[in-house]
């Protein structure tokens, strides 16, 4: 299942529009729409805010098959082939040292962005 098809089922399972999500990220419907179509990617920090709205995972938008839906404090598998997330303690150490990277990096161009 691709990343937009992932995003549509999710959106279709908290009955929300995509006018509202479009208007959620910032972005034009057409934008939105090109998402869920696959015609363009949404950024990372695009995907974290729709995995906020649909009240999701963001991994689970990036690996496997499997959506799950939070919808009234009740879990539903939005997905065909639900399979269990698992990760390593590796994985997790590599990912948040890549978000201490990117703070990093922020920091950097804020102080560039500062002295202009």
């Amino acid at each position: 299942m691709t990343l937009g098809e992932k995003i549509k089922k999710a959106r279709l399972g908290k009955n929300f529009t995509q006018e509202y999500l479009a208007e959620v990220l910032n972005v034009s419907q057409k934008t939105y729409s090109n998402f869920e179509n696959d015609k363009t990617k949404p950024d990372f920090h695009q995907v974290e805010d729709i995995a906020k709205a649909l009240e999701i995972s963001v991994l689970d938008f990036l690996s496997g098959d499997s959506i799950t839906v939070n919808q009234n404090n009740n879990e539903i598998a939005v997905a065909q082939n639900y399979a269990p997330i698992t990760l390593s303690e590796k994985l997790i150490e590599q990912y948040e040292q890549r978000l201490k990277d990117k703070d990093t990096e922020i920091e950097f161009l804020k102080q560039l962005l500062g002295k202009k």
